[in-house]
């Protein structure tokens, strides 16, 4: 088993237009001229949901390995792949021989075209200290969400791909948090005159200080219809009645803010029916939809980068429920019914995907 560092040696950059793009979107969203498009609820529940679909998964493999493969494991591998488009765990073993998959923030690969050559500088945190060791690919999982062919070794997620949606649905978002944190909330009373803050010398002190302490019980103040002395020229229109001043959002915000929340979710591969007040059979078919074209797919991928990089075979299996397998037992039925034999029933039904045959 080759995953022990070996030496060091100095980093590559690469080039090419994808980088330069990303390197410039990194760049805006530091000056603050860009809103983080991973900061939204919408790429929270899409990388919720795939990392907690990820850490039910019951892991088959060598004891070894099985140690290593733990729901904190599958679960940042989950949520990884939505927001940063890849994962990457260093295969680390202990003085005891206990094989651990460490979770790198940071690395930078060296090599030629053919993955055997590639070499990467991985660096791993841990609460006080962190190391950084340059290691051959055959000594950390890395799993990607998609590459350009240009960049096979760099992974490149949902909001990447979509990033002129991510951005939409962020800068909607963040327009909508700026003008309900920044926007003065007040109830504005119209009076003759505003005597001062409250003081000694305000001659509505009386009359804040009874507001100050209401909370909601019944007042009797005194009218204003004469204007304080001064005339009805000088009264409000009316006594007393209070102006609301906050937030006032443009409707066409909340309607692009919804929209684009659902295009997000569709980038990630996942129907908006999930996180909205749909009926159970809408929810029940988006999440058999995202089960079978998210999650599985994503699954396997990760079982085959485990199996080769830990030596051993490694499946992961997920419960059958958004599997449908009410449907399936019903196709299964009429097969057997029509006089199909029971093993070909058996595979074209798929009632036993993911068991043993």
């Amino acid at each position: 088993m080759n995953w022990w560092p070996w030496s060091k040696r100095e980093k590559r950059e690469s080039g090419g237009d994808f980088s330069d793009a990303v390197v410039r979107l990194i760049e805006a969203q530091a000056t603050g001229t860009a809103a983080d498009a991973s900061s939204t609820a919408a790429v929270e529940a899409a990388s919720g949901a795939l990392s907690r679909a990820f850490m039910s998964a019951m892991v088959d493999a060598e004891t070894y390995a099985k140690q290593a493969i733990t729901p904190v494991f599958l679960s940042q591998v989950g949520r990884d792949l939505i927001r940063h488009g890849d994962s990457m765990h260093v295969i680390d073993v202990d003085a005891m021989g206990q094989v651990a998959l460490l979770p790198c923030s940071s690395w930078h690969f060296e090599g030629n075209a053919h993955p055997n050559t590639w070499t990467v500088r991985a660096t791993v945190y841990g609460p006080s200290t962190s190391m950084t060791r340059h290691l051959p690919f055959s000594s950390v999982v890395f799993v990607k969400w998609g590459s350009t062919p240009g960049q096979p070794y760099i992974g490149t997620g949902p909001l990447l791909w979509a990033s002129t949606t991510a951005r939409l649905q962020a800068e909607t978002e963040r327009a909508l948090a700026d003008e309900t944190g920044n926007a003065p909330l007040a109830q504005l009373i119209p009076v003759p005159q505003d005597g001062g803050d409250g003081g000694e010398d305000d001659p509505l002190k009386l009359l804040k200080a009874d507001l100050a302490r209401a909370r909601g019980k019944a007042m009797l103040v005194e009218t204003t219809a004469a204007g304080w002395g001064e005339g009805k020229q000088a009264a409000p229109t009316s006594d007393y009645k209070a102006a609301r001043l906050g937030p006032q959002p443009h409707p066409v915000q909340a309607t692009i803010r919804k929209e684009t929340f659902g295009a997000v979710l569709a980038a990630c591969g996942i129907s908006e029916s999930l996180f909205i007040d749909a009926d159970g059979t809408a929810q029940r078919e988006a999440l058999r939809r995202w089960h079978m074209n998210v999650v599985m797919p994503l699954a396997h991928l990760l079982e085959y980068e485990l199996t080769m990089k830990l030596e051993t075979d490694v499946t992961l299996t997920f419960d059958k429920y958004p599997m449908d397998m009410v449907s399936r037992a019903t196709t299964f039925q009429k097969y057997v019914a029509g006089g199909m034999p029971v093993v070909e029933a058996v595979k074209l039904s798929g009632v036993l995907v993911g068991d043993e045959e």
